[in-house]
């Protein structure tokens, strides 16, 4: 299997040359990013001899597990030396972040001379230093997981390179001194063929299953369960290559940049990739992202350069700001900034000229370390502009991770242009939080446009709301009286409170169809995670009702809290939450 693993990298050379590049200091002419034949050579009839053959899977953790998403807490980001980013970015990185710098013993003097000249800040360095061959840490690099117990831990895959078995060995040295436990697994993958949402939705090109197949015999569905066991997937969405050549990772043309949006590479209309790429975008488009609303699609134009289209969708989200490639456009460049600062309002977006490719840029090269004490609020919110019925209930997850306690949690919100207000969200048990809309003051024939965020505060100092860019983002809802408005737009389909409701042990969900209709009836967590399928298929006209006993698809009963029951029929989606006390 290791023989026709390289022969596609043979032929994947032959088609695709290998750029020279050399790091920022001119110390080596750095490995391109499929291995070559010197590297193949290098271990030819020694391959018993390469760092980490003989390690074996370790059982995944504790479940359920979840993955975090790129743009959740930092605290560090994950580098190596000799460079493959410019000085400036480094710079900027050590703003707030603790430099994780990936060195082998050789090269660490020039390291801490170089970085030291340079004005990048020492103080907040931390070398790694264990031998290497490449600088794609984010191909290597560790992805990190919360368990069943809320204790952080680190999954290492096996890198897709096995000609470059130190990289392999990265993430458990990491694991190793920082203190986190590591789980490691034979399956190959790499982080640039990787997004994943915090919210149990992930995404990745054709490349994971064939190489899966083609090395470990396994099919999709062992992949699918692996990514469950592991990384707590519940829908491992794997797309098509948008091009028959290239290395095939989703991050060279899509990026989550939060739960409900992705940025899409757009490209001129003559170029080979340009009729998949929209199929793509309206594909996305059509899927509802783990929040049940559907994704919203952003395309960001990325011109012809020398090496092909300028790699924009290939950039780094850390905290508040977003670092992107930029390619000596200035026009070009300062249109696709634009397009992040509309797609992610309230971040700071800067620019970096480097020895950027189409098939790798900024992303590949640099990696974030988690704050494994993280303040997180997850929330699913009403669909834009959906008609609700007051009264309305907000509610929220607030996970405090330090184990200090959560000093505050706070719903800011308006009614249509009215000064913004606030107002304590009320625990409701466990990490669950509920703050209720009443009927609007208001005529009772007018809609009220409600407009809100949440903000939470834990007594370590943390900070963290939603959307996560809060207040300069804020979600909308537009909310009526029961009696006095017909659902607007939503076809001939009525969704009822169910009852009882706070209910224990078992609720009613009934709804109404003026005609027979597919209906899609599920329950979901306040994460916005799956737990209930309770109808799919077809209904008749007129009322349907359904028992509910407080139990996930596999009969397992589940913990008090806030649940969202969301219907979809008539091509609408209609969503009311249940509580679920014990």
């Amino acid at each position: 299997m290791l023989r026709s693993f390289l022969l596609t990298i043979t032929l994947c050379l032959i088609a695709f040359p290998a750029f020279a590049i050399w790091d920022e200091d001119g110390l080596e002419d750095a490995l391109p990013i499929y291995e070559t034949e010197r590297e193949r050579l290098a271990w030819e009839g020694r391959e018993h001899l390469m760092p980490g053959q003989d390690r074996l899977s370790d059982p995944p953790p504790m479940g359920p597990i979840r993955n975090v998403a790129e743009w959740e807490p930092c605290t560090g980001v994950i580098i190596r030396y000799p460079l493959g980013i410019p000085y400036s970015l480094v710079r900027d990185l050590d703003d707030d972040l603790t430099v994780h710098v990936v060195v082998s013993s050789g090269y660490q003097s020039s390291a801490q001379s170089n970085l030291t000249s340079n004005g990048v800040d020492m103080s907040k360095v931390e070398f790694l230093v264990r031998s290497n061959d490449s600088w794609w840490t984010r191909d290597y690099g560790p992805w990190y997981v919360f368990d069943g117990a809320g204790d952080v831990a680190i999954i290492d895959h096996t890198y897709n390179r096995p000609y470059r078995p130190n990289d392999n060995l990265i993430p458990i040295y990491f694991a190793n001194q920082q203190g986190i436990p590591v789980h490691s697994h034979d399956m190959y993958h790499t982080g640039g063929n990787y997004m994943t949402d915090g919210h149990h939705f992930s995404s990745s090109t054709e490349l994971v299953y064939n190489e899966a197949w083609s090395e470990h015999g396994m099919n999709e569905a062992a992949v699918d369960q692996l990514m469950f066991d592991y990384y707590g997937v519940d829908n491992y969405m794997v797309l098509d290559y948008i091009e028959s050549g290239g290395i095939h990772h989703i991050d060279t043309w899509a990026k989550f940049m939060d739960e409900e949006t992705v940025i899409v590479k757009d490209v001129w209309t003559s170029h080979g990739t340009y009729n998949t790429l929209n199929q793509r975008a309206t594909l996305l488009s059509s899927l509802p992202s783990s929040t049940g609303r559907n994704y919203r699609v952003y395309r960001i134009y990325c011109y012809s350069t020398s090496s092909g289209p300028a790699s924009y969708t290939n950039s780094l989200i850390n905290n508040d700001r977003i670092y992107m490639p930029t390619f000596g456009n200035s026009g070009y460049d300062n249109a696709a900034i634009a397009l992040y600062e509309e797609a992610a309002p309230g971040y700071e977006v800067l620019g970096y000229s480097g020895s950027w490719y189409s098939d790798d840029a900024l992303h590949c090269r640099a990696k974030n370390a988690h704050d494994v004490g993280m303040l997180r609020v997850e929330h699913a919110p009403y669909r834009d502009y959906e008609y609700q019925e007051a009264p309305v209930p907000i509610t929220a997850v607030v996970d405090d991770r330090s184990e200090t306690g959560v000093s505050s949690v706070t719903l800011h919100y308006r009614f249509d242009t009215s000064p913004w207000m606030s107002e304590p969200m009320v625990n409701v048990g466990g990490d669950n939080y509920e703050f209720v809309f009443p009927a609007p003051t208001g005529p009772r024939d007018v809609i009220t446009q409600v407009s809100y965020y949440i903000h939470a505060e834990d007594n370590s100092g943390r900070a963290e709301g939603m959307p996560r860019s809060e207040p300069a983002a804020w979600y909308t809802f537009d909310m009526g009286y029961p009696t006095d408005v017909e659902t607007p737009a939503a076809g001939p389909v009525k969704l009822n409170a169910n009852y009882p409701n706070p209910f224990n042990p078992k609720t009613t969900f009934s709804f109404e169809l003026e005609y027979a209709d597919q209906v899609l009836l599920q329950v979901f967590d306040a994460t916005g995670r799956l737990v209930r399928t309770l109808i799919d298929g077809e209904c008749i006209a007129g009322r349907t009702e359904v028992e509910w006993s407080g139990t996930d698809d596999q009969g397992r009963e589940l913990s008090s809290g806030v649940y969202l029951y969301r219907l979809r029929a008539a091509g609408i989606q209609y969503s009311r939450p249940a509580v679920l006390t014990k």
